[in-house]
């Protein structure tokens, strides 16, 4: 058998478990929100690798596409155009003939590796979490 005091908590715990639900929204909202909110314009960072490179290297020439250290921020977009004959490496990335990379940046990370472009062999891929 039921008292009328039952009945009067199911609204009340209804009701602590509705505010739960709102807080927690509202927490995770704001914690996401502080992570865009401040932060700068993500920005387009676009590389070409002309038709020929992978000839002038294999000539030992040097070709100055890219530095061996790139800097990136969190949400900047790379976008590699691989318009030689033959595929290319920069880092983890590779791209291939007559193809394109696009990605764009959602961790904080250094990346080193091998890099086809270079006659050292060698690139650094940092990602600024800031």
């Amino acid at each position: 058998m039921r008292t009328s005091g039952a009945r009067s908590d199911r609204p009340s715990r209804a009701v602590l478990v509705l505010f739960v639900i709102v807080a927690t929204a509202m927490v995770v909202g704001s914690v996401a929100l502080s992570r865009v909110v401040g932060q700068p314009e993500p920005e387009q960072h676009e590389i070409t690798i002309p038709a020929g490179t992978a000839m002038r290297l294999s000539l030992g020439h040097d070709v100055d596409i890219i530095p061996a250290d790139l800097d990136f921020r969190l949400r900047d977009q790379l976008t590699v155009i691989n318009e030689d004959s033959t595929d290319h490496q920069i880092g983890p990335f590779v791209i291939p003939a007559g193809d394109r990379l696009e990605t764009r940046f959602a961790e904080a990370a250094t990346l080193e590796g091998f890099c086809s472009l270079h006659s050292s062999g060698r690139v650094t891929i940092t990602i600024d979490g800031t």
